[in-house]
C-alpha cells in the first residue's frame, strides 16, 4: 500500500472506525481480539507515518510543474529537489510509488553532468529545465540533474529496461546534453 498524505489517512481512519464498530456490534463472530489489535496497530502506524510526513513537508517548499503531475516534488533549503514519482499522472488514481528522485542544481551541459556525477555519484541521466518546465532543455539551461532510484520491481516505458527496487535507474528518460563548448 502506498502511504500518501491526506486522502489515505482519511480513508484508513474511516475504514478503521467502521471496522471497529462492525466487530464490536456484530457479536464478535467475524473478528477475534487479535484481528482488532492488529487493526489498531496498523491505524497507529498510519497515523505515525502521516505525522512524520506532515513534519517533513512543513519544512520544504512544494514544487508544482505541469510536466510532473505524477510527482510530489519538494525543494530542499540547499536548492536540491526531492521527488516522489508515482505510477499515474493523476495522483488521486496512483497505486504505487515507482521512484524516489534527487535533483541537483546544474546546467544542461555535458561538463556539468560530469561534475554532478563526480560529486554525487553515477546515475544523473535526466535533466529538467525548471523554468521552461521541459525535459532536457536548451544548451546551458539552468535546472536540475535527476537520479532516479526504483522503489519496487516493475517495467516502465519511461525506462530503458526493467526497474529494480533499491537500484539506480540510469535508463530513466535520459536527456543527453550538448557539449556547451
Amino acid at each position: 500500500m502506498v502511504r500518501r498524505a491526506g486522502n489515505l489517512f482519511t480513508f484508513v481512519s474511516v475504514f478503521a472506525t467502521v471496522a471497529l464498530l462492525a466487530t464490536s456490534c456484530g457479536g464478535g463472530d467475524n473478528a477475534g481480539e487479535g484481528e482488532v489489535a492488529d487493526l489498531r496497530a496498523e491505524l497507529a502506524s498510519v497515523r505515525l507515518d502521516s505525522r512524520y510526513w506532515q513534519q517533513l513537508t512543513s519544512l520544504i517548499e512544494p514544487v508544482e510543474l505541469k510536466s510532473m503531475t505524477d510527482h510530489r516534488a519538494y525543494m530542499l533549503p540547499n536548492g536540491h529537489l526531492l521527488a516522489l514519482h508515482f505510477d499515474d499522472m493523476d495522483l488521486a488514481k496512483a497505486d504505487n510509488l515507482n521512484w524516489v528522485a534527487l535533483g541537483v542544481p546544474g546546467t544542461f551541459c555535458k561538463k556539468d553532468q560530469q561534475r554532478v556525477e563526480q560529486e554525487f555519484g553515477p546515475g544523473f541521466t535526466h535533466f529538467h529545465d525548471l523554468e521552461a518546465d521541459t525535459h532536457g532543455g536548451k544548451p546551458g539551461a539552468n535546472g536540475v540533474w535527476f537520479v532516479h532510484v526504483g522503489v519496487r520491481d516493475f517495467t516502465s516505458p519511461m525506462s530503458e529496461g526493467p526497474v529494480s527496487g533499491g537500484e539506480i535507474d540510469s535508463g530513466f528518460m535520459p536527456t543527453p546534453p550538448s557539449s556547451c563548448a
